[in-house]
């Protein structure tokens, strides 16, 4: 492998590392990079970190597009890609689906690649820069790493409704009865940098005015049915020794909350509703990612 990457790089016009490069190369547009996963994005969120640690990437955005599973999703971003003349690099496991995405990469002439392929050697053609070669670099990112446990303790400080005043400057907040899933959820998401609080709703409770005091956008209320809450909340019950007959589990009694917490989100038309209902924490945390990321780009338009 080694020595077909340098037979590559032999025949490849990779710009060299002289003076008048150096300064064209400051000189130049920004480049962007698309990531395309069909699942959660982790696969190709972590190939991507680690190739592009071998690179300066100074001039470089990176627009992240996941649980990408139809076609017209394809053609949607493939048309955003071509209008940023981006690269794309995408995880697609389902055959028809990775076909259309090449063709349709190809027929808007746009340059993609797959990660099953030479990642580092395709970027050092878009990037106009050779690689670094030197291994583990990413691991140099300590700027990263302290942005995750950052996050974590922010996590940990902000959860079920604790310092609301910090609300202001969360990425996310999630809202939602007992047991929907907003701790794990919002661990999940801390451990990739993203700062999360999360708020208990009842019908007996207040919600902090904190919460309708931050863009209404960032929050994002969780909603499940009753079958998988009555089993959730029995769970928990029997793990702390009580009996799952308790109101608490009661049926009728969690109907009657969630049909509240149904109207309370219509009052606040500006919250994100997702339905947690037997999800696993990863696709509802990509569901949720999607979102965001989708509003800070139409943001970044304006």
């Amino acid at each position: 492998p080694i020595r077909s990457i340098c037979l590559f790089f032999k025949r490849a016009k990779v710009l060299p590392l002289h003076k008048e490069n150096i300064h064209r190369k400051s000189s130049r547009r920004t480049k962007t990079i698309y990531l395309i996963g069909e699942g959660t994005g982790e696969t190709i969120d972590k190939i991507a970190r680690a190739s592009l640690a071998q690179f300066l990437c100074e001039d470089l955005k990176v627009k992240k597009f996941f649980q990408v599973r139809s076609k017209e999703q394809i053609r949607k971003i493939s048309k955003e890609a071509s209008e940023d003349g981006a690269l794309i690099a995408f995880s697609i496991v389902e055959p028809s689906l990775r076909d259309f995405l090449i063709e349709e990469t190809r027929s808007c002439g746009i340059k993609a690649i797959d990660v099953i392929g030479d990642f580092i050697v395709q970027l050092s053609m878009f990037l106009e820069e050779k690689p670094m070669e030197v291994p583990g670099r990413q691991h140099v990112l300590n700027e990263e790493y302290y942005r995750r446990i950052e996050a974590i303790n922010f996590a940990v400080k902000h959860d079920d409704g604790k310092q609301p005043q910090g609300l202001r400057v969360a990425d996310m907040i999630f809202v939602g009865l007992s047991r929907t899933g907003k701790t794990p959820l919002s661990t999940y998401l801390a451990h990739q940098g993203w700062k999360v609080a999360n708020v208990p709703l009842h019908p007996d409770m207040t919600p902090p005015p904190e919460l309708f005091q931050v863009d209404q956008h960032r929050i994002f209320a969780l909603i499940i049915n009753v079958e998988t809450l009555v089993k959730v909340r029995e769970a928990r019950l029997r793990q702390v020794g009580l009996t799952p007959d308790a109101r608490y589990a009661d049926p009728v009694r969690i109907s009657d909350e969630i049909d509240w917490c149904k109207a309370f989100y219509e009052q606040n038309p500006g919250w994100h509703v997702i339905d947690v209902s037997d999800k696993a924490i990863e696709e509802a945390a990509a569901s949720i990612l999607n979102i965001y990321q989708s509003k800070k780009r139409s943001k970044s338009r304006i």
